[in-house]
């Protein structure tokens, strides 16, 4: 018995500790897969955890300094074919999905890519060339 209180007890302090974590960010319903966001010199790669995402299912976009993702996970054994079955444990978040994550700089998205491995989708997006300064000289009238 106490196994159990201890190992629903963890499984609430971790969707606790999701929600703190998002509860900034505008969400459209549903669930948020975890995400990491790394930068280099020349871009940012965004690790997004989707086990169970099909490809086709997966949105993304970059509006101005702002990545977003967007998709579906679907349950296989959700509806009818759950029928005659009383679940013990559900953990695995279901449904349509969002994730709107700010980038610091501009990137270019027209040279960005995304794979998906093992239930990993990466983005990686460069960054886009700095606006040089430029130096105007003002000549004065008398």
């Amino acid at each position: 018995m106490t196994r159990t209180i201890l190992t629903q007890w963890a499984a609430i302090q971790r969707k606790l500790s999701g929600l703190a974590n998002h509860a900034l960010e505008p969400h459209a319903g549903g669930w948020s897969p975890n995400t990491d966001v790394y930068e280099s010199a020349d871009e940012f790669v965004v690790k997004v955890e989707l086990a169970g995402v099909e490809k086709n299912e997966v949105h993304i976009h970059v509006e101005e300094q702002v990545l977003v993702i967007q998709g579906m996970r679907r349950d296989p054994y959700g509806g009818e074919s759950a029928q005659g079955y009383r679940f013990r444990q559900m953990e695995i978040e279901y449904g349509p999905f969002q994730r709107i994550i700010p980038i610091p700089c501009p990137v270019d998205a027209r040279t960005a890519r995304a794979q998906v491995t093992a239930g990993i989708l990466k983005i990686y997006l460069p960054k886009a060339p700095a606006a040089a300064q430029v130096k105007i000289a003002v000549a004065m009238e008398s």
